[in-house]
């Protein structure tokens, strides 16, 4: 059958038949591979943007949280801090709440600022104490401000100690 046929022409139909071959085999083997490994290095990127997301919602979140003990809790109504603030005040015996002043708003540069002041009277000590604990423990508020005063009493004759505490809340403005 091959012998009517030149060796140029078997070397022309031999080269034509590897073409034919050749694109059969990419057809159905090697473009369904490059696919996958297109496929594969796609997901591959996914995978390491979901795990480089992953680590930054974490570091927003401690930024955030550290965010909060720095300026107060976001998102908590005036009368509901002004509770907390003095709620957290009763629990010392030994210091007594002498003035709460009303809550103060302003704003400024695209922020609420809610303000509250309390003052407690008691000894350096206590007082101290309650300044600390507030600082460190109380969540729902920053403490911005902290005045000690010491104020004659004429009628007793006897000196007082007071201290100012100055709150804050930030609130973004809408």
């Amino acid at each position: 059958m091959f012998e009517n046929y030149s060796h140029k022409q078997k070397l022309i139909g031999l080269l034509v038949l590897l073409l034919v071959l050749f694109l059969a085999a990419n057809k159905r083997s090697f473009k369904v591979t490059k696919n996958a490994y297109v496929q594969m290095q796609e997901v591959k990127g996914k995978l390491e943007f979901m795990k480089n997301s992953n680590h930054d919602s974490k570091q927003l979140q401690q930024q955030m949280d550290f965010y909060d003990n720095l300026l107060g809790q976001q998102g908590i109504r005036p009368d509901v801090a002004q509770q907390s603030i003095l709620d957290f005040a009763t629990r010392y015996t030994n210091v007594e709440i002498d003035e709460l002043s009303e809550t103060h708003f302003s704003n400024a540069k695209g922020f609420d600022i809610i303000t509250n002041q309390l003052t407690l009277q008691g000894s350096y000590t206590a007082l101290s104490r309650v300044v600390y604990d507030y600082e460190k423990n109380f969540k729902a508020s920053s403490l911005v401000g902290v005045s000690f005063v010491k104020q004659k009493d004429r009628n007793r004759k006897k000196n007082k100690l007071k201290v100012l505490l100055i709150f804050q809340n930030y609130e973004k403005s809408i």
